[in-house]
């Protein structure tokens, strides 16, 4: 059986899995659940991940939930995959350490700035949290650029999962209007090299101007 992707294609963390299994060039099937597709509560969907929230990458009889998770184990079960999660412990920690400030500090206030503009009507916007998220969250990003120095990506001249679990953020935040982004060269420079990239441009730059609450 092929691989089965659970969740809707304009969920950020779905397009993170999307995005690698691209890169991967891996063939796979895209259930929609959740948002406007519901699902979540169906029975069979429960029984596939404790949490009840998507993704789900489903391989035959095993299942697995949480975007990070997913790409581990995608690069672990995929040809290809060593590439983006090479075979080094000190590596290894090192991709790991970038994943996961990007699923905690990164999207905790990306998801500030977009619930903001996008989810939210106009006359309840709060625009001075969601500057304040914003400003935030380039703090974040700068972190990367410092870390990028002269080398292509985050690890190195080639991309790794670090580079998929935060770069996944960047086209929606450098897209959404109202809000003021400061130059970050090094960052922009990255996020141009991502936006080069077939799988991403096919998987993250997607139009979202449906998921914007009517005012």
């Amino acid at each position: 059986m092929g691989l089965e992707l659970y969740g809707r294609k304009d969920s950020i963390n779905v397009q993170k899995v999307m995005w690698f299994l691209g890169e991967l060039g891996v063939e796979y099937t895209q259930i929609e659940k959740g948002g406007e597709f519901g699902g979540l509560d169906d029975e069979d969907f429960q029984a596939l991940t404790p949490f009840g929230l998507v993704p789900v990458l489903k391989d035959g009889d095993f299942a697995v939930a949480e975007s990070n998770a997913i790409l581990r184990y995608l690069a672990l079960t995929q040809p290809g995959g060593e590439a983006f999660y090479p075979n080094d412990p000190k590596l290894r920690a090192t991709i790991d350490m970038w994943m996961d400030f990007g699923s905690s500090s990164m999207f905790g206030e990306f998801i500030k700035v977009f619930s903001g503009i996008v989810r939210t009507p106009v006359k309840d916007r709060k625009m001075g949290q969601i500057v304040i998220a914003a400003r935030r969250f380039q703090m974040h990003t700068l972190k990367i650029g410092q870390t990028l120095d002269n080398q292509s990506f985050i690890t190195g001249n080639q991309p790794t999962l670090a580079d998929i679990a935060t770069g996944v953020y960047m086209f929606r935040f450098f897209s959404l209007p109202l809000i003021k982004r400061q130059s970050q060269a090094r960052v922009e420079a990255w996020f141009t090299k991502l936006h080069k990239r077939p799988a991403y441009a096919e998987n993250v730059e997607t139009d979202f101007r449906h998921m914007f609450v009517n005012s």
